[in-house]
């Protein structure tokens, strides 16, 4: 094999080529995609600590429902219960008004029938003394 100039020019320029192309070409493809890795990374943090966030905001979202579901069944329960003593109470209180004007009632009926029947009493006397008086007034 001979050497010559030419082939150590060639070598010359591959190796000038090969830095140039390193400089223009693949260094700034090598800085882009770096940069578009770093970029992924962080998107990808992100989206991560987003989801954790997601996750606890959830969590927080469902032990409340669940703490209000609860207070409002408790809620429900106790004006329930409220609701029926309070009906029970007009009931009884009902009935016992009921009662009395029942009562209150007879007890007027009853005074009412004793005046009258003293009334018929007093009338069929009369009557009685008229019917007498008349038979025996007319024999």
């Amino acid at each position: 094999m001979e050497f010559n100039a030419t082939f150590i020019v060639s070598i010359i320029s591959f190796i000038i080529f090969t830095l140039l192309m390193n400089e223009i070409l693949y260094k700034p493809i090598t800085k882009i995609v770096e940069e578009r890795e770093h970029v992924i990374n962080d998107n990808y943090e992100c989206a991560n600590a987003s989801k954790d966030k997601t996750t606890a905001i959830y969590t927080d979202r469902d032990e409340k429902l669940a703490k209000t579901a609860a207070s409002n069944r408790q809620l429900t329960a106790e004006k329930l219960a409220e609701a029926n003593n309070i009906a029970k109470n007009k009931t009884n209180e009902a009935k016992q008004n009921s009662a009395a004007q029942i009562d209150s009632a007879k007890q007027e009926i009853q005074s009412k029938s004793e005046v009258l029947n003293n009334e018929v009493k007093g009338r069929i006397n009369e009557l009685a003394e008229s019917i007498s008086a008349k038979v025996l007034g007319e024999c």
